[in-house]
């Protein structure tokens, strides 16, 4: 099988290609850079850009299975909506005619996200596939119209919903970018990147038993908790405490806890916890690091350091 999957270079992206390398299929990743990095070898890599529909002329060829990752995220969606539009909606739409074009029955993977549901402080219970929507931010609008543009399409299509992912790799400035946004009571469910890929890997897998189907894909009912227990997990592996509670938001935030019966049903994804993601996570920083942090730094400097972050 050869798989074409658009947004290959970023950080879902070499994730679900290695899934399907390790697998044995065969990847074509489009990408807008020429000298893309972190896919694998023996990916075959070709230059597109869907806001240039003809630069996707001939892409879907010869593939089985089209899985479509590249987007806009926030904070330049909310920067640029007009750019928002181009690459998230009419970006999509390209895509599909390419798929058109080819001629056959190629199956459409679309990742769109959680956040079309809105915030949702007062919700009862998880949110379900069919709950109703609430775009609050222009990045879910566009996911949400770019889900229209596939249902309407006349192609084979399974859309994902994915709950917000943790990267393992995450770096100072991204954790400040989003970590005072959410409101530390506010719920959240993860899903370990690993655990994202293997349902994207799944739903073209399972395509027969999917298709049609808009799946929403999280952790499962043992990752529902708060935004405060994720954020005390993974500041504790530096021996750190909670910054001042004063300097989170207090607005409710675009994640929730989800209902997942069905995708787990189909897609059988779900097998990795937050202990697992915390353990991924410090893997990423020299051991010596680690244990001088938790063991003397923390402990010692903790309420400064997190003062400053």
């Amino acid at each position: 099988m050869r798989v074409l999957i658009t947004g290959a270079a970023g950080h879902l992206g070499r994730v679900v290609s290695r899934a399907f390398v390790e697998d044995g299929d065969g990847v074509r990743a489009l990408c807008h850079r020429s000298r893309p990095r972190g896919l694998d070898a023996g990916v075959e890599v070709v230059w597109g850009d869907v806001t240039r529909p003809e630069s996707l002329v001939g892409v879907a060829d010869g593939v089985d299975a089209v899985v479509h990752l590249a987007g806009l995220v926030p904070p330049l969606t909310e920067e640029r909506p007009d750019l928002a539009e181009r690459v998230n909606v009419g970006g999509t739409a390209a895509l599909v005619d390419a798929v058109r074009r080819s001629g056959r029955r190629v199956p459409f993977v679309y990742a769109s996200s959680t956040v079309v549901y809105g915030p949702g402080a007062d919700a009862e219970g998880p949110v379900g596939p069919d709950d109703p929507t609430d775009p609050a931010s222009v990045y879910a609008r566009t996911k949400l119209q770019a889900e229209e543009v596939v249902r309407g399409s006349g192609i084979d299509f399974v859309i994902l919903r994915l709950t917000s992912i943790l990267w393992t790799d995450f770096g100072l400035g991204e954790a400040r970018r989003f970590m005072y946004s959410i409101p530390l009571r506010n719920r959240v469910e993860i899903c370990h990147p690993e655990d994202m890929a293997t349902a994207v890997l799944h739903a073209v897998r399972r395509f027969e038993r999917a298709a049609g189907e808009t799946l929403i894909i999280a952790g499962g009912p043992e990752q529902q908790m708060h935004f405060e227990d994720v954020l005390e997990a993974v500041l504790a592996v530096f021996g750190l405490g909670l910054p001042p509670r004063g300097r989170f938001a207090t607005e409710p935030y675009a994640l929730h806890w989800y209902d997942t019966s069905r995708s787990q049903e189909l897609l059988g994804y779900q097998a990795r916890g937050l202990e697992v993601y915390v353990k991924d996570f410090a893997s990423g920083f020299p051991a010596g690091l680690v244990r001088v942090m938790r063991g003397f730094v923390g402990p010692a400097f903790g309420e400064v350091i997190v003062r400053m972050i």
